[in-house]
């Protein structure tokens, strides 16, 4: 008996696996959805790192100021100004070591600007050669400006400035103090943390 062969229909039988084209889309797609993954990543790194910054400039910047108005006697080497900030290069540690030592009101201020110039730089902690633990290209500045009639009481300010991650912004902009550095405006990876505050020697009143 004669066998007679169905007429063939595309699409009649079942289909199986992925052609070329479906496997590269599929391939397009979790590429790209991996990328945002690690860019969602990469900036939630840097907005971490930005805060843990922010928030070791707004320690250090109080540490200093209650060293200060421990030693008020000491506010006119505490008052380093704009012109000259600690932190630009790490300078030797001055002699006597008040840690171990008595030391004058002038003295225990050189010491602290040390001490601080050190936790700015984070030399506390190192890995290897390398400091982990301080701000990146940290500069500190003290301002101080006597009350009428006082040369220990007054207006103090304490600016850390320091070197931001990415490129976005100058933290100090038209008429704002620049502790070291370019000009106000003209540095977009500068961060910058300012406490003002009042220190009063008792002494004087």
């Amino acid at each position: 008996m004669p066998v007679v062969r169905g007429e063939y229909k595309p699409g009649s039988g079942s289909q199986r696996g992925f052609t070329l084209i479906e496997a590269l889309i599929a391939f397009v797609i979790l590429s790209v959805g991996l990328l945002g993954i690690v860019s969602l990543q990469a900036m939630a790194k840097t907005s971490q790192h930005l805060a843990l910054q922010h928030t070791r400039a707004v320690t250090l910047a109080d540490a200093i100021v209650e060293r200060i108005r421990v030693n008020p006697a000491g506010i006119a080497v505490y008052n380093i100004g704009t012109g000259s900030p600690v932190g630009e290069a790490s300078s030797g540690e001055p002699v006597p070591d008040c840690r171990n030592a008595a030391c004058s009101p002038e003295q225990l201020a050189a010491h602290d600007l040390w001490a601080w110039e050190q936790a700015l730089l984070g030399a506390g902690a190192k890995v290897g050669s390398e400091n982990t633990a301080g701000l990146i290209a940290p500069r500190g500045c003290i301002v101080f400006a006597p009350a009428p009639d006082r040369t220990r009481t007054g207006q103090l300010s304490v600016i850390i400035q320091w070197r931001g991650l990415q490129e976005s912004y100058d933290a100090v902009q038209g008429s704002e103090t620049v502790c070291g550095g370019l000009a106000a405006g003209q540095d977009k990876y500068r961060r910058q943390v300012v406490t003002n505050t009042y220190v009063v020697d008792e002494e004087e009143f």
